[in-house]
């Protein structure tokens, strides 16, 4: 049983590599080349962005998880990060299926997690000369695609702990189904924020997505093509 689950997460013995320096040190790194201009000339906003979505990943757990696991190995870290990325997509829908959305910890925690993902996701496509090339840029899209979903169920935290849609919304469903078509820009009507801080956040929500579409997904559809492309030749 421990030799089928080995080679359905992990292959082979020979792909697990090991890392040649911590996670801790990767970024310190980069972030120096960043400030040195190492391998951009950029300026101004740009290189301050670049500067924020690096130094800002020490805030968020997913860095020090990366770090823990990298000392196992390139692919068990792979697969660590694929079960994180798994449990902060579920969590959210967690809080609402067992009503604990109702507390403030739930909402916070949903927040915070989900800043992290668009955060790390922002570095991905603006500090993209920081990231070895992924083994597999299809991967990349699932995991963007779980992404997407946690950004879905963390706005439905959110608007169910706020009573945002009223007395419209009768089951935690209602949330789920109200933020998802938020996400993909569907606006049937039926459900609809009834305070001005609702459609503030409807805003925020729609935004983020369409930004989530439109620059990171196009980025790695555009390498998976480029990657197609070497594969034909």
């Amino acid at each position: 049983m421990k030799e089928f689950f080995y080679k359905l997460f992990l292959g082979k013995p020979e792909y697990n590599q090991p890392i040649r320096r911590s996670a801790y040190s990767s970024y310190r790194i980069h972030l120096t080349k960043i400030w040195e201009n190492a391998r951009h000339n950029d300026i101004g906003f740009e290189k301050l962005l670049r500067i924020f979505l690096v130094s800002v990943q020490f805030l968020f757990p997913g860095l020090h998880y990366r770090n823990f696991w990298g000392k196992r190995g390139t692919i068990v870290r792979n697969v660590a990060v694929e079960f994180y990325v798994l449990f902060k997509t579920l969590l959210p829908l967690a809080f609402l299926i067992s009503g604990a959305y109702l507390s403030n910890w739930a909402v916070v925690i949903s927040i915070y997690l989900m800043l992290e993902t668009m955060f790390y996701v922002s570095a991905l496509i603006f500090v993209s000369d920081m990231f070895v090339k992924p083994r597999s840029y299809r991967r990349n899209m699932l995991m963007l695609f779980l992404n997407y979903l946690e950004i879905s169920f963390s706005f439905a935290v959110i608007y169910a702990h706020l009573q945002m849609l009223g007395d419209k919304a009768s089951v935690v469903g209602d949330y789920i189904y109200f933020s998802v078509m938020t996400s993909t820009t569907i606006a049937y009507g039926d459900l609809h924020p009834v305070t001005h801080l609702g459609r503030g956040l409807v805003c925020v929500q729609a935004l983020m997505v369409m930004a989530f579409i439109v620059l990171f997904l196009n980025f790695f559809g555009s390498k998976v093509e480029n990657l197609n492309r070497e594969e034909e030749r």
